[in-house]
């Protein structure tokens, strides 16, 4: 029973990865660049406009997307190695 329930945590926890991730670049790339080219701001560009806080941090925001895609994906290959090998 607790090894169900482990495996079906660590299962969302991998699915939340992949979400917030995706979201993060598309917020925080998509932001920029709709910055950038329309000066227009929605979401994480518009928060940090608001908060005064410096153009580039949408960018950062995108890399933390970019990260969390990458461990994601790290996590993702690493479980798939281990199911071959049981």
């Amino acid at each position: 029973m607790a090894n169900q329930l482990r495996k079906s945590d660590s299962g969302t926890g991998q699915g939340l990865l992949w979400l917030f991730g995706t979201i993060l670049v598309v917020q925080g790339f998509g932001s920029a660049l709709t910055e950038a080219g329309w000066d227009t701001s929605f979401g994480v560009a518009g928060l940090i406009r608001a908060a005064h806080m410096p153009v580039w941090t949408t960018l950062l925001v995108g890399l933390a997307g970019v990260v969390l895609l990458g461990v994601a994906a790290r996590r993702h290959r690493a479980r798939k190695r281990a199911g071959r090998r049981s």
